[in-house]
């Protein structure tokens, strides 16, 4: 799956300068053909954290999304994303990255073919709230996935690559789980704690 233009979208009381720009940067290197206009991490009325979910998504209506836009969004802009997706905009392809299934008055309602979810459902951000994303979309609860996702970055890269490529996505993840177990691993070795 190839894409022309992609939206990445921060969560609440984020900015475009935070995991987001972290994900686009390993989004770019592997993709160093694309224009950097095919990139765009826009500030959200979210960034300031008392604006409620459904003001964010109201604005977020409003912008001149293209059609077939792959919209990556984190918590609160991977929620809005994916309810966007559910007003009318099915053209979107939506990958939502430690994401709740509703906050404020925005909650998910369907299942949508092009829409996946990466979350922990120990993520205590948003606990209680991701219980229903295997009804809403392919999704992938990943228990050492944290709400830090710009330090996640590196393992959540090669999941969005594997749907991108229409890779085998478990298979991904295994991969993904096997490097963090060496790591911990080679950590535990070189501090001499079994």
């Amino acid at each position: 799956m190839s894409f022309d233009n992609l939206l990445l979208l921060h969560g609440k009381g984020g900015s475009p300068e935070g995991s987001v720009k972290d994900i686009e940067a390993l989004l770019r290197s592997h993709y160093p053909q694309k224009p950097v206009s095919s990139f765009q991490r826009p500030r959200l009325l979210h960034a300031d954290g008392e604006i409620l979910a459904e003001q964010s998504l109201d604005e977020l209506q409003k912008r001149d999304i293209p059609n077939g836009t792959l919209v990556i969004g984190v918590s609160l802009g991977g929620l809005l994303a994916a309810k966007l997706q559910e007003q009318g905009r099915e053209d979107l392809r939506v990958i939502c990255l430690n994401s709740p299934t509703w906050a404020d008055a925005v909650r998910l309602e369907r299942r949508m073919p092009e829409r996946i979810a990466f979350y922990s459902s120990n993520d205590n951000v948003i606990a209680g709230r991701t219980q229903h994303w295997p009804r809403l979309a392919t999704a992938f609860d990943l228990p050492w996935l944290t709400h830090d996702t710009s330090a996640h970055a590196p393992e959540l890269a090669p999941l969005i690559l594997a749907y991108l490529e229409g890779r085998n996505i478990a298979h991904a993840i295994q991969q993904v789980e096997e490097r963090i177990g060496q790591a911990e691993r080679r950590l535990r070795d070189s501090s001499g704690v079994s």
